[in-house]
């Protein structure tokens, strides 16, 4: 009997193993050259053979990073930034159309007061007669 070592992997079970090297790669559990390593080899990899050894000195997937201790959550300074720019341009927008229709108001009350001479005649200077 043969065992299913000699067994030559597929496509899938390749990128499979190629996912599983990049999440312990996310975690902090293999460096830039242990990674591109091991991704190096799963991907040439021909048989289940050349695959042995990949995970020898990585705990299981999903194991947390200190037992008894989860993960917590990684915040993004990026998307934070992001949300708060859109959420700045919105309230512009929302400010810019609740107020432009009364900017036109303003301007045709201005330009009826020019029209109707109660604001830009210029008066004379009237001379003061000298004693």
């Amino acid at each position: 009997m043969y065992s299913d070592q000699h067994l030559r992997v597929s496509d899938a079970e390749r990128q499979a193993v190629a996912d599983r090297l990049a999440e312990y790669f996310a975690e902090g559990r293999l460096d830039q050259a242990e990674f591109d390593d091991r991704l190096g080899r799963a991907m040439s990899a021909k048989t289940r053979a050349d695959l042995s050894g990949l995970f020898s000195d990585l705990p299981e997937t999903g194991a947390p990073a200190v037992p008894g201790h989860p993960l917590g959550r990684r915040r993004h300074p990026v998307l934070l930034f992001v949300l708060l720019v859109l959420f700045i341009m919105a309230t512009a927008h929302a400010v810019l159309w609740a107020t432009l229709p009364w900017l036109w108001v303003a301007f045709l009350g201005v330009a009826l007061l020019f029209v109707t001479g109660t604001i830009g005649h210029h008066r004379p200077h009237q001379d003061r007669e000298t004693l």
